[in-house]
């Protein structure tokens, strides 16, 4: 399927509503970066270097049966939860769970309902109760399928797919986001400059989406929004003027442009790399990722970085499993100086165990973990805080018995003493 099979959205008042509508019978209608915004807003910049091109970029972890991978709390009675769900056609579709205050449940997702398509939501961002956004991909049936950028948005009452911006290039996949108000939110992913993927950041006015200077590098982490002139970037690898290798990298964003901030790239003499930021203030952001271990290099060990104002420092994170086993954080939350939470998995010689560590103002601390019966093989991928007490991470796991190969949806809540699984729908 070529762009040109598409047709172009209208706009209609403050939201652009999407009409765009496939040639190909059974694909469902899509918005995405596939479509354009209508031609009023043709003149749209696109990211320096980008063109048309073909092939997926898939840098999101490879999804299995229903599976958690963005959440995102604005109190103790709205929270969001994305990612994606399998079907017996072998094919996955978008997944959105929301938390009322009572329980967890399904809520429609345009791109996980009906059509031959696959789509997955990566991550998700909220600011008000009517004021949510939701990032990921997808991809028609096709036997080789170009893969597109996905944004859903809520207003309160339902999710829509969004139009990108126009494909002077094309979205491949959206790997995070950030929103700050119904008229400032961002996201970030990776698009092609003729065949070679290429980092593409974008932002919201209240309108629609647009794209921004991008970051230098490839991009592979998180992204946290202090202000619209204060955005934090980790994970992306490139070339500092410091060390000619390549490097993982952290990037600030001003307003204007990204500028690359020195930080740590070793620990213990070994190459780290970063998955994760979070911050609650210019002067208080968290990086979070693994740095290579074990005799050989060949293991993974957490590691975390903070950002005082001034500089980058490594702190010290602790690793249930030791050096010879597989051990990383993929996301982070910072409420203050004094309280932040990390997620990700390890796994050892007993198996793996979801990783929650916390920050209490002196130490890293890895807190236990309550899961229901039967549950193995856990895996968290995405932290959300509301205060220090209240927290919740998502992820997914194996439901005994191993036989059946059922893979469930993983939401634990956090109380400020250990992570409680809590029920979550497996549609």
């Amino acid at each position: 399927m070529s762009e040109s099979e598409w047709s172009y959205p209208a706009v209609s008042g403050d939201r652009v509503r999407s009409i765009c509508i496939p040639l190909v019978a059974g694909v469902l209608m899509l918005a995405a970066s596939a479509c354009g915004v209508s031609r009023a807003h043709s003149a749209t910049s696109c990211p320096a270097g980008t063109g048309a091109g073909h092939g997926t970029v898939s840098l999101a972890p490879s999804v299995s049966a229903n599976s958690l991978w963005g959440v995102a709390a604005l109190d103790e009675s709205d929270a969001w939860a994305v990612g994606s769900r399998y079907f017996p056609s072998h094919r996955f579709r978008a997944l959105i769970e929301h938390w009322d205050g009572q329980s967890w449940k399904v809520v429609p997702s345009p791109a996980g309902i009906g059509g031959q398509i696959t789509s997955n939501l990566t991550a998700v961002a909220i600011d008000a109760p009517d004021d949510a956004w939701a990032v990921g991909h997808w991809s028609p049936a096709t036997h080789v399928p170009r893969t597109y950028g996905l944004i859903e948005h809520w207003n309160g009452a339902h999710w829509t797919v969004v139009p990108g911006p126009s494909p002077c290039g094309r979205t491949s996949e959206l790997t995070a986001v950030a929103a700050i108000s119904p008229t400032a939110a961002w996201a970030i992913g990776f698009g092609y400059a003729g065949v070679r993927p290429v980092t593409v950041f974008m932002g919201w006015d209240g309108t629609r989406w647009r794209y921004l200077p991008s970051p230098v590098g490839t991009f592979g982490g998180g992204l946290t929004v202090i202000s619209a002139r204060d955005i934090w970037l980790a994970g992306g690898e490139g070339a500092t003027k410091s060390a000619p290798k390549v490097h993982t990298l952290i990037q600030h964003w001003n307003g204007s442009k990204w500028t690359i901030v020195p930080a740590p790239y070793e620990f213990k003499h070994r190459k780290l790399g970063l998955s994760a930021v979070g911050g609650s203030s210019s002067s208080n952001i968290w990086a979070a990722g693994s740095y290579q271990s074990g005799p050989d290099s060949t293991d993974r060990s957490p590691v975390v970085e903070h950002w005082d104002g001034t500089q980058w420092r490594l702190q010290p994170s602790p690793n249930p499993t030791g050096p010879r086993g597989e051990t990383g954080l993929d996301s982070i939350a910072a409420l203050s100086r004094t309280s932040a939470l990390a997620v990700g998995s390890a796994w050892g010689s007993h198996g793996s165990i979801p990783l929650l560590e916390r920050w209490d103002g002196a130490h890293w601390t890895a807190v236990p973990s309550r899961l229901a019966a039967g549950v193995t093989d856990p895996s968290l991928n995405a932290v959300a805080a509301v205060d220090r007490c209240y927290a919740w991470t998502v992820g997914e796991a194996t439901l005994q018995p191993r036989s059946q190969d059922k893979h469930i949806t993983l939401i634990e809540k956090w109380n400020c003493t250990s992570l409680q699984q809590v029920p979550s729908p497996n549609p």
